[in-house]
């Protein structure tokens, strides 16, 4: 009787496990993609909104870490621009985007097999759709020429 309690204990302990690691990469998945948009807006602000005479003299709040900083507009553009550290470390480059673009793509298809794992722990078919993956750009043009298009 103890060995079968022993089990149950062991049994609930490896879904509760499962369960909170999916959990959890959920809401590292929404923290990421939250910093991406917001990266991506600021980014878009500074790309636009902006004529030559005041791309020259228009100075522009960031924040850096804890700190308020005030630089000229084409010091922040042109350090957001280059895919290297500059003097001012600031935080949205289009490098960091790709890096978030693939941390979240990762975390992503992790998911699918750890939802899967769950499903197998609860003894439950496998979701539908789980492994779906997008057609490749050759496998397109194959079927666009299948179709005659």
């Amino acid at each position: 009787m103890a060995l079968s309690v022993e089990k149950i204990q062991q049994y609930l302990v490896e879904v509760e496990e499962a369960a909170e690691d999916i959990i959890s990469d959920q809401q590292e998945i929404i923290c990421l993609d939250r910093r991406r948009n917001t990266n991506r807006e600021a980014l878009r602000q500074f790309q636009t909104k902006s004529t030559e005479k005041q791309a020259t003299t228009t100075k522009n709040w960031i924040c850096i870490g804890n700190m308020f900083m005030r630089l000229p507009k084409p010091h922040i553009v042109e350090s957001i621009e280059r895919d290297e550290e500059t003097v001012i470390n600031i935080k949205f480059t289009f490098s960091e985007q790709k890096q978030l673009d693939t941390e979240i793509k990762n975390l992503r298809n992790g998911l699918r097999n750890k939802v899967n794992r769950l499903n197998d722990l609860e003894d439950k078919q496998e979701t539908i759709g789980t492994n779906i993956k997008p057609l490749t750009q050759e496998e397109w043009k194959a079927v666009r020429k299948a179709l005659g298009n």
